[in-house]
């Protein structure tokens, strides 16, 4: 039940969150299932009718067994299936429903009712009993006469409030229970990737950190500072010597990607001249965004180097190194060249070992730098407003052109502050 890199307490911790349906499954299960089972299996009375040899004409020692003979010959499960039609097949009658005590060297039998009812459980003691002397007397001389001594009456009810009102704090804890060993299992068999050290510990790859990524509405890009988490990433991320920082990830973790890219251009881009390119981008403050439809026009610029790194007018503007986020799908096919590429794949926190080595074999190849981040969600973005931008879908342009309902004029930032 350990996850790699992981203890087993604190696997077990993330476990319960994230499978808290489960857990809350199993407890509710609990709680309605324990109280009917008490009821089904309430605790039976038994009630008992007296029958005794009033002369005997045969040894005290066969009296028994020769009582067992006849109570067991059919007549008795016969006269209670008869008066109690819910009493059940009449072979399961004895001695599930009335049963008979004979004691070696007593001239005395016991004839025995069950039933969780008191009243119920007397009435199938005298109802057996009454089939159950003329059957004995049958024979005559030989074995002897027997006659009532005492029926059966109700005996004394249990008191079963207690066990009521313990079956729904003794449901509650089973289902809980249960909802540790299912959420063992899972982890057993998922083996998720819970924190950076498992990511590296799976697959070898430098993990950059953890972030937390606020949930926000479509097309609302939240401030960089609900992504907890997101700084000392940018730090790391700024000891690469690439030029050009690519984001992948698979497509559940898309919009988290997108948002986690926004977030890190407006970060990054206090240190450095950042452009952001993406096909559904927003417009920050100072950062040059670009869309996939025009990444035609930028091969050659990035096939222009000098030391290492494509040239920008912005590096004479302000002589700050230049950084290109680019965020898509699949990026290595527009990017080049590889060797100037850091490679980032985001994924989520919980990811199943088995799928994040498949999602770095299909993501992290041909890049100078492989790195991973893993994101989780959070509460909703604490500023409501956050960017909102009208989200671009991706787009071809004939000879480069950028479409009228794609210009820049037509984004809307509301902008923090």
């Amino acid at each position: 039940m350990r996850a790699a890199g992981t203890d087993a307490v604190g696997a077990l911790r993330w476990g319960l969150r994230r499978y808290l349906w489960l857990v809350l499954a199993c407890v509710l299960l609990g709680a309605v299932v324990a109280p009917r089972l008490e009821a089904r299996y309430e605790t039976q009375v038994e009630a008992e009718a007296l029958v005794i040899a009033q002369r005997l004409d045969m040894e005290l020692v066969a009296l028994p067994r020769y009582g067992e003979a006849v109570f067991d010959n059919g007549a008795v499960a016969q006269a209670v299936a008869a008066k109690f039609g819910n009493a059940g097949p009449v072979e399961d009658i004895i001695p599930n429903r009335v049963s008979l005590v004979a004691e070696q060297d007593s001239i005395v039998f016991r004839v025995v009712g069950h039933d969780v009812d008191p009243q119920i459980a007397a009435d199938l003691a005298n109802t057996a009993t009454e089939a159950f002397v003329p059957a004995l007397n049958v024979t005559g001389v030989g074995a002897g006469a027997f006659a009532l001594q005492s029926p059966a009456t109700p005996p004394p009810a249990l008191d079963a409030g207690l066990s009521k009102k313990l079956a729904v704090p003794v449901g509650l804890v089973s289902g809980f229970i249960l909802a540790l060993a299912l959420v063992s299992l899972l982890l057993i068999v998922r083996r998720p990737v819970i924190t950076a050290e498992d990511a590296e510990d799976v697959t070898g790859v430098p993990a950059l950190g953890t972030v937390k990524v606020p949930r926000t509405r479509r097309g609302v890009y939240a401030p960089p500072e609900d992504f907890a988490g997101l700084v000392p990433v940018c730090r790391r991320l700024l000891h690469l010597s690439t030029p050009t920082v690519v984001l992948v990830s698979r497509r559940r973790e898309q919009r988290a990607r997108r948002q986690l890219t926004a977030a890190m251009a407006r970060i990054l881009a206090r240190v450095r001249d950042v452009q952001l390119i993406g096909p559904t981008m927003p417009e920050l403050p100072g950062i040059r965004s670009i869309g996939t439809f025009e990444l035609d026009g930028m091969v050659g610029e990035f096939g222009s180097t000098r030391a290492g790194r494509p040239t920008s007018s912005s590096d004479h503007e302000t002589g700050r190194p230049e950084l290109s986020l680019v965020d898509s799908t699949d990026p290595l096919d527009l990017v080049q060249p590889p060797r100037m590429t850091a490679t980032v794949l985001v994924v989520r926190v919980g990811i199943r070992s088995a799928a994040l080595q498949a999602a770095v074999v299909e993501h992290l190849g041909g890049s100078a730098e492989a790195r991973l981040v893993l994101v989780r969600y959070r509460r909703w973005s604490r500023f409501r407003g956050g960017s909102r931008v009208q989200p671009t879908d991706d787009v071809e342009a004939p000879d480069g052109e950028v479409p009228d309902d794609k210009a820049p004029d037509d984004k809307v930032l509301a902008d923090k502050g």
